[in-house]
């Protein structure tokens, strides 16, 4: 699971999280993002949503795109649905399925009144033990959301700075983990005549493991003390959303970056 596309994947949730940030009324939205190491394209995400009487359903997949093909088939599809309470979705299930050569890796997760109820794993490799592994606690399954929820941002009358404001704690898989914002500064967007244009809400992005991790792992403290990940909000007003349109993401061997291409309101 380690191969040249392994980070897309949790770029493309932390990117279309959120997208179920709409409201209660019955609505649908399609993003179609496109991602790139250094300028090179190398995938493709399209998320959709769906929202009716309360309720909520998202899907989407990503894949290796352009010259990034030749390194790898990698294809990830992901699905997630739950209900709206007090303005704020509340996670029912989850599901994720990941693809590479002969890789196969399949994760479902269930939730109820925030808590992480069942968790079921299939591979075509069985999961590695590791020493340095910290334990997920009883604790740690409580008030939790999968990644496709996490970032759940109604606009809800804020504004400005405080559209940033925000910390999704995520489970996925068997790792546990924070995501938080905050304000950087404002921008436009020029998406183009197919695609959103206008202000955009610029919001730091830092990675907190809690449990599941491996606390040895080289990757694991470059990413909790990466200040350089950022993503740009999109205040949809007509739906009283916000969407991600831009993010960007500094590793080791150079800066990842995705970028809506088409929005599409239904």
């Amino acid at each position: 699971m380690h191969k040249t596309f392994r980070p897309l994947p949790a770029l493309c949730l932390a990117l279309v999280a959120a997208l179920l940030a709409a409201p209660a009324e019955a609505g649908s939205l399609t993003v179609r993002y496109g991602a790139s190491l250094m300028g090179i394209p190398f995938g493709e995400v399209v998320a959709n949503l769906h929202m009716e009487d309360n309720t909520y359903r998202a899907d989407g997949r990503a894949k290796a795109t352009g010259i990034t093909r030749v390194f790898s088939d990698a294809r990830i599809a992901f699905n997630a649905d739950g209900v709206m309470k007090n303005g704020a979705p509340e996670a029912r299930h989850y599901w994720r399925r990941w693809r590479e050569e002969d890789d196969d890796e399949t994760v479902s997760l269930d939730f109820s009144a925030g808590r992480l109820t069942d968790h079921h794993r299939e591979g075509s490799k069985p999961e590695k033990e590791y020493a340095d592994r910290v334990p997920v606690r009883e604790a740690d399954k409580k008030g939790v959301l999968d990644p496709i929820t996490a970032l759940v941002m109604p606009i809800a009358g804020r504004s400005g700075q405080a559209l940033c404001d925000n910390r999704a704690p995520i489970f996925e898989d068997q790792q546990r983990f924070d995501l938080t914002m905050r304000f950087l500064r404002t921008e436009r967007f020029s998406g183009g005549r197919k695609n959103y244009s206008g202000p955009a809400v610029v919001c730091q992005v830092r990675y907190t493991p809690i449990a599941g991790h491996r606390s040895g792992k080289k990757t694991v403290a470059e990413m909790a003390a990466n200040t350089g990940m950022e993503v740009w909000l999109a205040p949809i007003e007509e739906l009283g959303l916000l969407v991600p349109v831009k993010a960007k993401v500094p590793t080791t061997i150079g800066v990842i970056e995705a970028e809506a291409e088409r929005v599409y309101i239904n």
